[in-house]
């Protein structure tokens, strides 16, 4: 079964209509740091088709200027500098040849925090003309902290995908995957992140409208993709867990603060959370 008939017979018609000129590109990147001139050391992919057909890309790639990989790095995705050690940079991968391709209005480029990863992809001269889903923006829209999920109905801690996969898929669900694309789902390492968020993506599917045409509905993950999420409480610093109203109310200062200092570093071409941002501007700015 492919992605386009998720086991909900009902969008079969609406697959079927499809005249096969979009493909989904499902991806993640591993990289050396954080930092905006950071670079991709691997990647994973997976390009589906309308018809179930699909193509997928894992590859590790070496540093320009034999960059090394920061420790944080390594420890989240254990990767070492010897294991990259000798390889071709990212341009001569072959997911990025195959990308010039790709990179079309009609397909939809697809990751979880889109913005990191489409930022790599963009330090190699890379121009964005696909449609954009943020599986991490769509999920704070579809999704909300502390609801149950899940067989056992654990509260949702956070927007993470590893977190979401655990509260929502088993065992077996993750077994039949990574056997139909032949591959280990570690986390942290690309092509097993792929693997989990095509199966996310489906759930976000599932939180939408019934009525709605596979098509208009990934047209829809694409708008939510760009819509601002209100946040309503603090996860970070000395407020957190704290309603941003009350902090509103007994801190305006702080709040104040916090838009300034992110208004400056949005200005300076730094990566801010977006949301926050928002949702302190139209408090206090």
């Amino acid at each position: 079964m492919n992605l386009f008939d998720f086991a909900q017979d009902e969008y079969q018609e609406s697959c079927d209509s499809l005249n096969g000129g979009y493909k989904l590109i499902f991806f993640d990147t591993e990289t050396t740091g954080a930092s905006k001139d950071d670079q991709i050391i691997e990647i994973g992919a997976i390009v589906e088709d309308s018809d179930g057909n699909t193509k997928q890309y894992e590859e590790l790639c070496g540093t320009l200027d034999n960059k090394l990989i920061e420790v944080d790095a390594m420890v989240t995705h254990g990767i070492r500098n010897e294991d990259i050690e000798g390889l071709e940079p990212f341009t001569k991968s072959s997911f990025y040849k195959d990308l010039d391709e790709l990179n079309i209005s009609s397909n939809y480029l697809i990751a979880h925090n889109l913005p990191f990863d489409k930022a790599r992809l963009e330090y190699y001269g890379f121009k964005c003309k696909a449609k954009l889903i943020d599986t991490l923006q769509c999920a704070k829209h579809l999704f909300e902290v502390g609801e149950e999920l899940g067989e056992f109905e654990y509260p949702l801690p956070n927007y993470k995908l590893q977190t979401f996969r655990y509260i929502l898929f088993t065992k077996k669900d993750e077994e039949l995957e990574s056997k139909k694309f032949n591959v280990s789902l570690n986390a942290h390492r690309a092509i097993g992140d792929v693997v989990v968020l095509r199966m996310f993506f489906n759930k976000l599917l599932e939180r939408l409208d019934n009525a709605l045409s596979f098509e208009d509905k990934l047209e829809q993950l694409v708008a939510l993709s760009k819509e601002p999420v209100k946040v309503k409480k603090f996860n970070f610093g000395k407020y957190k867990g704290k309603l941003i109203v009350e902090v509103f109310e007994q801190d305006r200062g702080y709040l104040e603060w916090l838009f300034r200092d992110m208004t400056k570093q949005k200005n300076s071409g730094d990566s801010i959370d977006e949301n926050m941002y928002n949702t302190l501007k139209e408090l206090v700015g």
